[in-house]
């Protein structure tokens, strides 16, 4: 994990730091070479030089990661209360030492995995035509981070979302187990009432959509009819969520 880090640092770092991006394309590329030697903690303050992040909180956050890198590497076997090859006992306090460590650090190389993937949703806009390389990457991290479940918004281009692990779409399967159906679809209408109790701060507004019914077409995980009440002379729409596919 900790390699994966300083891998999306050094992809990211020539594309956010002033050294690289203010000249020309010289100090890019110089940038890009230069980078590539850095250690952890020399690409953690290079990244905070370049991110606006609260530095009593954020910053200090990082260099303890960088410490805990550093005793991973250089201390492991000699840490008060490890022994790693005597007891049953030991190994049991390294794995859960392990563990603990590994739940500090996914979360922000989940951070860094979406510093990165906005790059490359950057770099496809302009440069896909000309390198095909640039859509095979974005392919792999958008299913990375759709596999790890973090919530992606990308309020410009709502197509680019990833909408399997947003908020409101899971809000909108709930409300297809917990409101009235209509045959096997769930009225939107229903819907919308069902979210506004759950979190009335979960709106499409949120992630760059006017509607309900716009989400349920960004998104393109749901089936949608639309039919019209004659009585009351308004159109209604229903929905049912697609099957999912199986992974292999």
């Amino acid at each position: 994990m900790f390699q994966q880090i300083e891998k999306g640092l050094k992809a990211l770092l020539p594309f956010i730091h002033s050294d690289a991006s203010t000249n020309d394309t010289d100090s890019f590329w110089k940038y890009r070479e230069r980078v590539k030697s850095k250690t952890l903690g020399n690409l953690i303050n290079a990244f905070l030089e370049s991110a606006d992040y609260n530095p009593d909180y954020f910053g200090d956050k990082l260099r303890e990661m960088v410490a805990e890198r550093n005793n991973l590497v250089h201390h492991f076997g000699g840490l008060e209360g490890l022994n790693i090859l005597s007891t049953e006992e030991g190994c049991r306090s390294c794995i859960n030492y392990l563990e603990s460590q590994y739940q500090e650090t996914v979360h922000f190389y989940k951070n860094i995995t979406l510093f990165v993937f906005s790059v490359v949703i950057f770099l496809r806009e302009n440069y896909a035509e000309s390198n095909q390389k640039i859509e095979l990457f974005y392919q792999q991290l958008k299913a990375e981070i759709i596999f790890s479940g973090v919530e992606y918004i990308n309020l410009h281009n709502p197509s680019e979302t990833a909408w399997e692990n947003t908020k409101i779409v899971k809000l909108l399967r709930l409300a297809e187990t917990n409101t009235d159906k209509t045959g096997d679809m769930t009225l939107l209408a229903r819907a919308g009432e069902f979210i506004k109790n759950q979190d009335p701060e979960c709106t499409p507004k949120k992630y760059g959509i006017k509607t309900l019914k716009g989400v349920l077409k960004a998104s393109g995980l749901f089936e949608i009819t639309e039919s019209q009440n004659s009585q009351k002379n308004s159109t209604f729409i229903l929905y049912k969520s697609k099957m999912h596919k199986s992974l292999t």
